[in-house]
């Protein structure tokens, strides 16, 4: 028996299919049985499918596509090595399998088999000679995570998070950031994150009114050229510095107050605005707030805990009214469902960031996304972390 979706948001585990050959049906029903697993979750078009790979909530564990049913969004969606999904094409008589995914007939055993093989993430050991050889060479690509407003659930900016993708590998930014701080090479990782995320903005934006953050070390941010480097990477992309946003890492103690001030107030003439990320419960950063920072993120675990802990709310209240009358915007990472938003709602929080509104998705789906987050209501959403 196949299940048709009710709602954008999978469960967990779930074998979403696209596909009409009955043949191609029955193998999947039964690989999924093989699997232990719920029955397919059976969508009609590819655009039903590419709604859930890059929507908000759960990802589809297992991605099953006829050949000749995927569309080109769709399947350039199923060949990012970081979308979570597994994802098979099922050959059919006279079909070649598009490049890049593998193929399998339609047979449960052999099915199930790939799909088992393709939930393998595929990375290895790096060294800093490697980093270095990957950033001279382009290597480093990025993910757009979505940030919307709660006022009117609009988009308003997205955060680029850095990927490493090598021949035969592909590492996510806790594999190789630390790597690259550790060999002097968090400069050159910074400027290569800043110029691919604007280039990708620049082109997928599609005229819409979106703006840009990414992660920058202390280190790098206390560099008296970096503002200059930045306006020369924004003038290349076509953006303006009021449409980007710095988040100050915690991988580095602030020692210097003073030393960081300076750092903010070149930036912000420059037209860069400052973000101090991961504020968390019982901070030791807190009193970084009274510097010019334009805004705040708060830490997943403390977002989390809003719900069901008092004296979480209570902080997020607390630091919503600092960032009032400092006129700071205050931004709640790890939101992923009703329950969370209405908390952080009901603190006065302006943006939401996590896995109910976005996961991290290739540049080129953002319009895939948009259109699935206009179509799902936040508020009514049940959806779970990934």
């Amino acid at each position: 028996m196949l299940r048709r979706p009710r709602r954008a948001d999978p469960e967990p585990g779930i074998v979403l299919l696209v596909a009409s050959d009955p043949l191609v049906i029955a193998a999947t029903r039964d690989a999924a049985r093989r699997m232990a697993g719920p029955p397919p979750v059976l969508v009609t078009t590819a655009e039903e499918a590419l709604s859930q790979m890059v929507g908000p909530g759960n990802a589809p564990r297992h991605l099953v596509v006829e050949s000749g049913a995927g569309s080109s969004a769709l399947l350039s969606a199923a060949r990012d090595p970081f979308n979570g999904t597994g994802v098979v094409v099922v050959a059919r008589p006279g079909q070649t399998a598009p490049a890049g995914l593998p193929e399998v007939p339609p047979e449960a055993a052999q099915l199930a088999a790939a799909l088992a093989r393709g939930q393998a993430r595929r990375s290895h050991p790096s060294d800093a000679a490697a980093l270095a050889e990957g950033l001279a060479k382009g290597e480093i690509t990025v993910r757009f995570q979505p940030m919307v407003r709660l006022a009117d659930r609009r988009l308003v900016m997205v955060e680029a998070l850095a990927r490493w993708e090598r021949p035969g590998a592909a590492l996510g930014a806790n594999a190789f950031v630390p790597l690259a701080e550790r060999a002097g090479l968090a400069g050159l990782l910074t400027l290569a994150v800043a110029r691919r995320a604007m280039q990708e903005l620049a082109a997928h934006r599609a005229g819409r009114h979106i703006r840009l953050s990414f992660n920058v070390p202390l280190p790098e941010l206390l560099r008296p050229d970096l503002p200059v480097r930045l306006l020369r990477l924004a003038a290349e992309a076509g953006l303006a510095p009021a449409e980007m946003l710095l988040e100050l890492t915690e991988s580095t103690e602030v020692r210097d107050r003073a030393l960081l001030r300076r750092a903010l107030l070149r930036l912000g003439r420059a037209g860069f605005g400052v973000l101090l990320d991961d504020l968390a419960l019982d901070d030791g950063r807190r009193d970084l707030l009274d510097l010019p920072f334009a805004g705040v993120k708060l830490d997943r675990k403390l977002v989390l805990a809003m719900p069901h802990e008092r004296r979480a709310r209570a902080e997020v209240e607390r630091v919503v009214r600092h960032a009032r009358r400092r006129g700071m915007v205050v931004i709640a990472e790890g939101v992923t469902d009703s329950h969370v938003w209405r908390a952080i709602a009901a603190a006065g929080c302006d943006l939401a960031q996590g896995f109910g509104v976005g996961r991290p998705l290739p540049p080129a789906a953002l319009p895939a996304w948009i259109a699935a987050w206009t179509a799902a209501a936040m508020p009514d959403r049940q959806g779970q972390a990934a």
